[in-house]
């Protein structure tokens, strides 16, 4: 049940990656192997650069490649919601911050409550996991340049801090545990 603080935090791991940072890790391999292949082609001074080319290239790859682990962490204090993510669970970088006051609606993303908003074709935000199965909502919002579309995946607890908050804007029905099992 909710406690007497409104604070939660919720935790989601993305899984994989999307094509682009599969081509990007692809691409950091193909240049460290095709800076190998110089390096020992070379002769004489030109091998020296060669060598030089291949350890850039190796600590570069080697610098870029923490950041393909990412974590979202989604933090919830009174009624104002954090995102923030986590390369390698050593760095961390904020993204986004907002009130619920701005706020539309919350709901899944396979909700009617959502078709007024299908006509909109806004970008959104992908703060998931991106695995199949999983309860992804989407956020509808008013900022600065216009309407956005936030994807995230809270749990049920992050959604009850959320739907007491705002209890027209969040469409959330608490699960109870005997209708889990």
């Amino acid at each position: 049940m909710v406690g007497e603080s409104n604070y939660t935090e919720c935790v989601v791991k993305r899984r994989g990656g999307t094509a682009g940072e599969i081509l990007l890790k692809s691409l950091l391999v193909f240049a460290v192997l095709v800076s190998a292949l110089i390096a020992l082609l070379l002769t004489g001074v030109l091998q020296f650069l060669g060598f030089a080319l291949l350890i850039g290239a190796f600590f570069f790859a080697l610098s870029m490649w923490p950041k393909f682990r990412k974590e979202f962490e989604y933090i919830f204090v009174d009624g104002q919601i954090d995102i923030d993510v986590m390369y390698s669970g050593s760095t961390r970088k904020h993204l986004r911050r907002f009130d619920m006051d701005k706020i539309e609606i919350v709901a899944p993303v396979d909700s009617h409550s959502l078709d007024g908003y299908k006509h909109l074709n806004l970008k959104a935000a992908d703060y998931t996991s991106q695995v199949a199965g999983r309860d992804v909502y989407a956020i509808f919002l008013k900022a600065e340049k216009g309407q956005e579309k936030i994807l995230f995946e809270p749990d049920d607890n992050f959604l009850t801090y959320m739907k007491k908050k705002s209890p027209r804007k969040v469409e959330y029905t608490p699960v109870k545990k005997a209708d889990k099992d």
